[in-house]
């Protein structure tokens, strides 16, 4: 049974129980992200671990965290210890994985059945994340980036099990885009062609800064995290199987030189918080039960079915509202509000969800 493998916090089931907004992290991209892979130095033209530094990757789990519980969500790391999949990992788990992280495997969905046997200690890659996310049933998984089509996939016939899995679940990835030693073409297209659709947030392409073509164009923008939940929403209702990729596209080229191990580390949070961020917004909005029949274009408010439990007020404020980036920024400037401000906003959340 599944559940003699899985081991998933408190905090992650009661969220889970209770319909709130929970969401996946790839660890792998963050406990071996920046190790010696010749392959990943050779794209990247840098080195990685110059005098024998290392970011501290626990640390950088946790500012992770922090950002999707900051954003209304419960974060849901996940690794494999001494052959158990743990979902919701606390801080000695996280310190335990980043004091052992040279002997730690990379587990991808080919990998999990032998993990589990052979008793490994690990680390998710977004295949085994997605595998383990639908076991848990959290629907948004967030990570750096995706593997896909490799650069030399006429040499090696080499295609990511990634992309494999976002074919055979029905999850919404957020990442930046792809790895470096893929391409970002051949990945798109082979996406495309398997019915997975590929969406820019805010954006219509993604940079890949280690490419002499930098820029790739995606398919389809869209410009709202509740926008994105009701796609979800709607290819579950139409029973497609396949997940969605969310790209939020990095700012700036991603240049060799930050692929030092400090200066790596750094660049790994931020962007993790960029991606966390949107995740938790995502997973927020899906956490509504969004009815994707019934919906007012003008006002961008959403109709429920009246047997299901009603958003909170603070999720109203924050995801259709519009007001803040998180509940609790949200709430603070609800209560600043005069008062006829906010009987109305009150009123307003009564017809809503009523």
């Amino acid at each position: 049974m599944k559940s003699d493998y899985l081991r998933v916090s408190t905090k992650v089931k009661e969220a889970v129980e209770q319909k709130l907004p929970v969401v996946a992290i790839d660890t792998a991209a963050i406990y071996l992200g920046l190790k010696n892979d010749p392959d990943f130095l050779e794209v990247m033209g840098g080195t990685v671990g110059k005098g024998g530094t290392k970011p501290d990757y626990a640390l950088i789990t946790e500012e992770t965290e922090k950002i999707i519980v900051q954003n209304g969500a419960v974060p849901a790391s996940m690794a494999v210890i001494d052959g158990v999949i743990h979902v919701g990992l606390n801080r000695e788990k996280r310190r335990f994985l980043a004091e052992n992280c040279d002997s730690l495997k990379r587990i991808t969905r080919r990998d999990l059945p032998v993990a589990l046997t052979m008793k490994w200690n690990g680390v998710l890659t977004i295949s085994a994340t997605m595998m383990v996310a639908t076991m848990a049933e959290i629907q948004v998984v967030v990570g750096m980036g995706i593997g896909g089509v490799s650069e030399k996939h006429s040499e090696n016939l080499d295609v990511s099990c990634d992309l494999i899995e976002m074919v055979q679940n029905n999850l919404v990835v957020v990442t930046s885009g792809v790895n470096p030693g893929v391409n970002p073409a051949k990945s798109m297209e082979y996406l495309e062609t398997h019915g997975v659709p590929v969406i820019g947030f805010r954006d219509d392409k993604f940079c890949t800064g280690w490419r002499g073509e930098k820029y790739h164009g995606v398919q389809i923008k869209i410009d709202e995290p509740t926008d994105i939940a009701e796609v979800h929403a709607v290819k579950r209702s139409l029973d497609i199987t396949s997940s969605m990729l969310v790209i939020k596209s990095l700012d700036e080229d991603v240049k060799p030189e930050c692929i030092d191990a400090v200066a790596g580390g750094e660049k790994m949070i931020e962007v993790l918080k960029d991606n966390a961020t949107l995740g938790a917004w995502i997973a927020s909005a899906i956490s509504m039960d969004l009815d994707p029949n019934i919906r007012s274009k003008n006002t961008k408010t959403f109709s429920r079915k009246k047997e299901e439990k009603s958003m909170s007020f603070e999720v109203w404020l924050f995801a259709v509202k519009g007001f803040a980036q998180n509940y609790d920024v949200a709430q603070l400037i609800y209560n600043n509000l005069p008062e006829s401000e906010k009987e109305r906003l009150r009123q307003e959340y009564e017809d809503t969800v009523k």
